[in-house]
Parts: structure tokens; sequence; C-alpha cells
């Protein structure tokens, strides 16, 4: 007999074999039972959630003896012939290869005809979003009013790519990604079945590449056995898949949250070395920091989902660092992650990704430094201070020195040792000067302009052409040319937008958020040129000075109009003298 490969033969029969799909198989059984069972059905969802399995085990579930029944026998002579795809009342088709108007004519032409054997006469239509749109408009009027004896199943993984006007008529179900437990376990019964001898730690990686799809799970697992043989190990799929497994990659991001550059650095070029991916590193770097966050929110989810081996790893890594330098630093692996798929040299980039992540834990140090000796943030009493006895009377009262905060005193730079506490002689000097003394608004942005461009140099030429209007409370609306629409959304763009505020923030003392407006430029008034002795003097006629912008916005006839109106000004374009 021919070998049959895992995904085939390990293939769901009956709806109780259906994994990961409770609530379709829950529907659709429900329905069976009650007679409602609907002419059309679409199942969307990713690659290997099983959404061809499930339309064949409806198709004998409808098709039976002695049907539809939900607990229908899988070794049915009808049920054998649906799996074998002999079946000639259940007509599996290839969207990809059928996707033509006359395709769809000839399904419409055999749909007339009533079924050779069976009650209904049932289309599968795999990867239905491959049919072009003339064949989705042949098949509307068929698919809305069908023959009595007729159904439809359609499956895709990109539902929307279907129009809505065929997604209106069927009846859709959205399968899910399968969860690496669900996985593992299915793996776990496979091994048992075909008599191997698996590793369950082995069996946890398989089922996290597989990214969700039970199909890539089983495919892998053929793909080890062949290889080698029937003892499966964790070694063998790390060695497989090109990963470095939990105990390097938690050393790896040990150095990171610990600065130590030198070797972080050493460790990552050992593995890369090794013949480790690049991209695959990037990956196990963000799941071992995702593992990490969801311990700190929550230790009982990510205890019932890690083994005891990988689990203590997390444990001791969160530990180490607070929650917010979690969270920054799984934002920072996610958007260099993002730029590895695209780069050309991936091993440089991934070092020079790593060796900017040692530098995280001084960066916020850094800022959460400048939150706390911020005039226009209250601070709390450090818990030393609270423990400070009271002078006797008629004494001076006691100044204890003055402590950092417990998450700020490990902060390695000499600074902290000359801090001052604020109300001290010495506390204009040593605080910055934003905190000391706020720049004023227009002042602060030309500054955090500055800063942007020193970060964004590409678009100096364009954040430069913006200029202040005014600030009004925590906003402060910033212009730019109209021609600058595009600009203004990279602007606003979450990876840009916090450089400026930050910014604002540090001069003024205070958080405030940045509007981009859309206005023309203010005209500027030509210089009024001296007439020749020769020329003829014109009569001007209304003011024979050009009107400032200031001695415009002053105006008492202006004033009492943005008062009655409630309205204020954006941009204002001075008059001109008129002359006859």
């Amino acid at each position: 007999m021919a070998y049959e490969v895992f995904a085939r033969k390990y293939r769901p029969r009956s709806f109780a074999e259906i994994i990961g799909q409770p609530h379709i198989v829950r529907t659709l059984a429900g329905a069976i039972r009650q007679g409602r069972v609907a002419q059309a059905y679409l199942f969307a969802g990713p690659r290997g959630t099983g959404k061809t399995s499930t339309a064949r085990i409806l198709a004998k579930a409808l098709e039976c003896t002695g049907g539809p029944r939900v607990d229908f026998d899988p070794s049915d002579p009808i049920c054998l012939e649906i799996d074998a795809g002999r079946s000639l009342d259940v007509l599996e088709i290839d969207g990809a290869s059928n996707n033509g108007v006359e395709q769809v004519r000839e399904l419409r032409e055999s749909a007339r005809f009533a079924p050779a054997q069976c009650r209904f006469k049932i289309y599968v239509i795999d990867e239905v979003h491959m049919l072009t749109q003339a064949a989705f408009n042949a098949l509307l009027k068929t698919l809305e009013e069908p023959p009595a004896h007729v159904k439809f199943i359609f499956a895709t993984t990109e539902p929307q790519k279907v129009p809505a006007t065929v997604l209106s008529r069927c009846q859709r179900f959205d399968f899910r990604r399968i969860s690496e437990r669900e996985i593992a376990g299915h793996l776990s019964s496979l091994c048992a079945a075909e008599g191997l001898t698996a590793d369950p730690k082995a069996l946890a990686l398989l089922a996290r590449n597989a990214e969700g799809s039970l199909r890539d799970a089983e495919g892998s697992l053929d793909q080890l056995v062949g290889f080698y043989g029937g003892e499966l190990s964790e070694k063998v799929v790390l060695e497989m898949f090109g990963m470095a497994g939990t105990g390097p990659i938690s050393k790896l991001a040990q150095r990171i949250t610990e600065g130590a550059a030198g070797e972080a650095l050493r460790l990552l070029r050992g593995l890369l070395e090794s013949g480790k991916e690049a991209m695959v590193l990037s990956r196990e770097l963000v799941h071992l920091f995702r593992n990490v966050a969801v311990y700190q929110a929550a230790p009982a989810l990510i205890q019932e989902e890690l083994p005891a081996s990988e689990l203590a790893e997390v444990e001791a890594l969160a530990r180490t660092i607070s929650p917010d330098m979690t969270l920054s630093l799984l934002e920072d692996l996610t958007q260099w992650e993002g730029r590895l798929r695209s780069a050309a040299n991936r091993n440089l980039l991934l070092e020079i990704g790593v060796l900017e992540l040692t530098h995280h834990k001084e960066k916020v140090s850094l800022e959460r430094l400048l939150r706390e000796l911020s005039p226009s943030t209250p601070r709390s009493a450090p818990a030393d201070l609270a423990k400070v006895p009271s002078a006797p009377k008629g004494c001076a009262p006691v100044s204890p020195e003055p402590t950092l905060p417990p998450a700020l005193s490990a902060v390695p730079t000499p600074k902290a040792e000359a801090l001052v506490e604020p109300g001290s002689p010495g506390a204009a000097s040593a605080l910055p000067a934003s905190a000391a003394t706020p720049a004023p608004p227009e002042e602060a942005w030309r500054q955090a302009v500055d800063r942007f461009v020193q970060k964004r140099p590409l678009e100096a030429e364009s954040i430069q052409k913006s200029r202040f209007l005014e600030k009004r409370g925590a906003i402060i609306e910033i212009a730019l040319p109209k021609d600058f629409r595009q600009k203004a959304s990279y602007f606003t763009d979450p990876q840009n937008l916090p450089i400026l505020e930050d910014s604002l923030r540090e001069l003024l003392g205070e958080p405030v958020t940045v509007e981009f407006l859309l206005i023309d430029p203010p005209v500027v008034p030509e210089q009024k040129k001296r007439p020749e002795p020769s020329a003829k003097k014109e009569k001007s006629v209304g003011p024979q000075e050009p009107v400032t912008e200031e001695a415009f916005r002053n105006d008492p006839l202006i004033q009492e109009a943005l008062r009655v109106f409630e309205a204020r000004i954006v941009s204002a374009t001075p008059p001109q003298p008129k002359t006859i």
C-alpha cells in the first residue's frame, strides 16, 4: 500500500474529530438536528485550520445513509466515497483552475439535474476567492435561489476578496488559528498511534512553529520522523528549524536587560556562526519577552501555557526588569523584526539592533528621572523621608539627605550624585534648563524641531517649513502649507509624533498635544517703493502703511468679532493699500 502522509492519514472524518473549532461544530450540528441547513456556506480562515475537512464532514452528514445525521458512521459506503473523491453528487472544485465564466455556466447547467444516488448535489469550491468577477456575477442567481437539491460550500483563506454580493448569500463561518496546546496534544496522540517516542518539549516547539496551522505541524512531524527516526528530542527540532532554544536566548535577553553590550554581542555572534538564522533568533527574542510581559501582568495565564523549564527562565528574567521596560523592549524588538524581513544583511542588522537594545535600560531611566525632577509633576515623598523623626521643639527641622526613588537609584550616571532637592540654593543650576525655566511655546517648538531633525534628518526640509500658531491649554497648533498633506500624516505617525511631543513636554514642563493645520502661508507685503521724481503721485485710499499681523489681531473690532462668534484666528493676511 502506498505511503500516506500524516496530514491525510489523520484527517478528521467526523464532527467529533475536528480540533480547535468548537463554535463551528456546535453551530453546524445544531442546524442539521433542527433541519435548518442553508443553501450556501462560506468557510474562511488561515491555512491548515480544517476548512476543507469540515466541508467534507458536512457533506457526509447530509448524504449519509439515514441522514441527515450528526453522528453518522464514517465507514458508511457513501461517506467512504466522499472521502475518496469518487462521489458523483459531492463535487470538489478548485477555484484557482476553474475560475472563468465558462466553468460557472457548466456548473449551473449540471445543478439543474437531480442527484445520481444521494439526497443532495453538493458543490465544494476551494479557494473561491480566485474566481473572476464575471464568474461571481454568473453564479449569483443560482447561489441565491438554487434548486432544492443543491448545496454550496465555499472555502477561502482571503474572504476580503470575495464580493459582498456573494457574502450576503452565504452563512459565513470564521475558522480561528488552533492553539499551541491543542496542536501539541494532537501530535502527542498521533505519535502514540504511530509508536513514536517524542519529547513533550519537541512537540511544543513544533506547535509553536506551526503558527496555528495543524496541517503544518503534522507535516513538520512527518519530516522529522523521516530524517531522525522514531525518537524525537528537543535538540533535533531546534536543529531542523535553526532555533537557539530557551537557554541561549534567555542568556542573551539577560545580557540585553543588564546593558552588557560586549557580552550580548559575543553570545549573538556565537549563535549566528553556529548557523542560526537572524530572523529566527529575532522571533525567539520577541516570543521570550512576550512571555515575560504576560507573566508580569497575569502569571496564572503563562503558567498554564509553558513547560516548567521554560517557565523558570521567564520568571528569572521577569524579576530583573520592570513591566515598563519589558513592554518598551518588546515594542523595539517587533520594529527590528520588521526591518529584518527586507534587509540585505540580516546578521549585521540584528547585531546593530542588539547593541541598541543594550542601552535601553539607561534610556528609560533617564526619561523617568526627567519626569521625577519636572516641577509641574508632583512627586511623592520617598519612603525613607517618611521615617525621619520630627525635630525637637525649639530646634530647626531636620533635613534628610535627598534620595532618589528606588527605581532610579541604580542609574549608572555620575550626574545622579550632584542632584539637589528642588527649592534649595543650588536647585536652579542642578536642574535641567527646560525643567528650571520653561521655554516660551514658540521657542520650545523651534528647539523641538531641531531635535526632530537630529533623529529624522531626511525630513529636515519639511518640518522646518512649519510655523508655530498658538498654544491653547495643552494643545499646540502648528501650521503646515496646504501642499504638505502627506507630510502631515507622516508627522502624526505614532513613531514620529512622540519625538515632538516628548521634547515639548521637557521644554515646557507640562504634557502637550501637537495639532497640525494645513493653511496657506501668510502673504508678506511688498516694500513700498519710493516714487521717481518725475512720476505722477498716486492718490491712495485706505491705510497708507501696511497693517501688520499683530496689529490686525489686536484690533478692537476683530477682538469683538472673535468674542461674538466664539472663533479664533488661524492665519491672518494683512490687507494691501489701495491706489487710484
